[in-house]
């Protein structure tokens, strides 16, 4: 199919946070051949985004994508050199924890659904501002998980603007009790809540945030046996333990003809590839991954982030690419 022009301001954030992902890892990347200048497929500049992206993305540059406020608690040592790197290798992890409780003093009607008084909530932050969020649970039964409901607080006054609702299939993060990657809709409540925040205390949810590598999905093969240029690609899985986590988003490399690239993401993870074996493993090495304290799993929309997601879809001429033909 191609891609609409009428791109909506939600979509361009949930590009630039998250890219589609197939079931298993790459194990076999597909070799193609060489653009002209060296790169490995064809890429847009902002300039040759179709007028409409640019005028919806414009106002989302620097703001951040819809996601809860996290406390992360470990501090990841960068490390001292390459290593090798296989599909499904963990290059980190770490544990978080929401970045901050809010407690209910005035709900609005309906409080069994919406959040009673005394609920606890926690921080979330997403293109118009910042948000309280709070999710029902059965204690009788740790996956029976309601909506997640966020509270726009857009002045810090502790009273709420507006109520939005995430429907449990649109969180994005199934393995997740509090992480989400869209508020949802607004829930249409005219009445306002109102909520105090606890001072130095952080949420009780603790989940755990991973790296791992996926592999080379696309590579020009070179007589040594290498891919160069090649495109590679890193998980970023989140969930409440090892055995059940989700991805959240993924990170991709670009390297040039030997093999090399680099990401440097505003949330603080970092790495660096020099070399993509035939088999989609490569040499790779991490400078940094989420610094301890508050902060975010997703970084700000940048003119970047949205230009490579968009060059998925658009041809440098601006015109969409058409979908590859299916095999019948």
């Amino acid at each position: 199919m191609r891609y609409a022009l009428r791109l909506s301001a939600a979509a361009i954030f949930s590009l630039a946070a998250f890219t589609a992902v197939a079931q298993e890892p790459a194990s076999t990347p597909a070799t193609i051949p060489a653009a002209p200048d060296g790169a490995v497929e064809d890429v847009l500049t902002w300039e040759e985004l179709p007028e409409a992206i640019r005028r919806r993305a414009t106002p989302m540059i620097g703001r951040p994508a819809a996601q809860a406020v996290l406390n992360v608690e470990t501090t990841i040592q960068p490390d001292a050199d390459f290593r090798e790197v296989d599909h499904g290798d963990v290059l980190f992890e770490q544990w978080v924890r929401p970045a901050a409780v809010a407690r209910i003093t005035r709900s609005v009607r309906n409080g069994e659904k919406y959040g009673p008084v005394g609920a606890a909530l926690w921080p979330g932050v997403g293109p118009d501002g910042d948000y309280w969020c709070w999710r029902r649970f059965n204690p009788e039964n740790a996956f029976a998980r309601g909506n997640i409901y966020c509270y726009l607080d857009k002045n810090g006054d502790g009273v709420s603007e507006q109520l939005m609702e995430n429907n449990i299939w649109q969180g994005g993060i199934p393995a997740s009790r509090f992480q989400f990657l869209t508020f949802g809709h607004d829930e249409g409540v005219e009445e306002s809540a109102a909520f105090a925040v606890e001072p130095d205390t952080l949420g009780e949810f603790r989940e755990l945030v991973v790296l791992r590598y996926y592999g080379a999905t696309r590579g020009l093969l070179k007589a040594d046996g290498t891919l160069g240029p090649a495109i590679v690609e890193f998980e970023l899985l989140t969930g409440l333990a090892h055995d059940s986590l989700n991805v959240a988003s993924r990170i991709r490399i670009r390297t040039d003809v030997n093999g090399r690239g680099q990401y440097h993401g505003l949330n603080g993870i970092r790495l660096m590839v020099d070399g993509v074996n035939v088999d989609g493993s490569v040499r790779a090495r991490l400078l940094g991954a989420l610094p301890p304290g508050r902060g975010l799993l997703f970084p700000a929309t940048t003119r970047e982030l949205v230009v490579e997601r968009m060059s998925e879809f658009y041809n440098p001429d601006g015109t969409p690419k058409a979908a590859p033909a299916s095999a019948d």
